[in-house]
């Protein structure tokens, strides 16, 4: 496993718990799905650690995040603007999953000068009410619909979820944890290190709301000058985002990564892994060889 510093960023109304591991060039920041699951990398690093700088981190109000503000779409960018100031760094290598994505999308329509190259795996790519008519169209049918691991655990998290304050979190944490065998091809290629406790439902329902309140033509002018990768598995849930994300960057490489889903790093790591270091070993000029 490659070794990291554990980091604690301070954002206007939140502190950021950070893995920051060692490398060359201008950082990779991971950013999470969810909203609200917390930090699920796990060894994730380890495909571009030592050779590239990483960076991953608990969204605020997820995992070992705190949050006394609000989940504003404005309050998740100056996040990910404060972990860039406090690296030291001109420009960011983004890497977003699922809602992950949309953030790396959001960061880069307000900074594009802060962007040195885009990864959007797996990614969401709406705002306001196309949100509903795709991404959770997608995930109602594909995942919602299915069986679920456990159905006691799924009726207690359910129930939980409906509380307020850490039951209501640990709740949404275990209803998340049910579902994610329907986000792979093969459920035993599903995530089995997801912490329940890193959950946040406070942040999934304030970060939704606010990218809702985005509307829907919000990317309509969106002329990044970064390189692009969009990765996604042929069998993902919300494989439609893939034709909107092509069509809004025309230039970008477009992977679709067969037999895979939702995680497509964990469900076929020697297809994901040569198309991603393919990609970095293009974009950056100043990591070690």
């Amino acid at each position: 496993m490659a070794r990291f510093e554990w980091l604690q960023i301070t954002s206007p109304g939140a502190r950021l718990a950070t893995r920051h591991y060692p490398g060359s060039g201008d950082p990779i920041v991971l950013l999470h799905g969810g909203p609200g699951m917390g930090d699920y990398f796990a060894d994730f690093p380890d495909i571009l650690s030592p050779t590239y700088r990483v960076a991953t981190y608990d969204q605020r109000g997820c995992g070992q995040s705190s949050c006394d503000g609000t989940f504003e779409v404005r309050d998740q960018i100056a996040d990910l603007d404060a972990i860039r100031q406090y690296l030291g760094a001109n420009k960011l290598h983004l890497f977003g999953h699922s809602w992950g994505g949309l953030l790396a999308q959001l960061y880069t329509k307000a900074h594009p000068d802060r962007v040195a190259s885009l990864v959007l795996c797996c990614s969401m790519a709406n705002t306001g009410r196309d949100v509903a008519a795709m991404e959770s169209k997608g995930i109602n049918e594909r995942v919602m619909a299915k069986p679920k691991r456990s159905q006691a655990a799924w009726i207690a998290g359910g129930l939980m979820l409906q509380l307020p304050g850490r039951f209501g979190d640990l709740g949404f944490g275990i209803v998340m944890k049910q579902m994610l065998q329907n986000y792979v091809v093969r459920k035993e290629t599903a995530p089995k290190f997801y912490d329940v406790w890193r959950a946040s439902k406070r942040a999934w329902r304030g970060t939704n709301a606010s990218v809702k309140a985005l509307g829907e033509n919000y990317f309509a002018d969106m002329k990044p000058g970064a390189p692009i990768l969009i990765i996604q598995g042929d069998q993902d849930v919300i494989r439609e985002t893939n034709a909107v994300l092509a069509a809004r960057y025309p230039a970008a490489a477009n992977v679709w990564i067969r037999n895979a889903s939702h995680f497509p790093w964990l469900e076929e790591p020697d297809a994901f892994r040569k198309t991603l270091l393919e990609f970095y070993r293009c974009v950056t000029t100043n990591a070690v060889r």
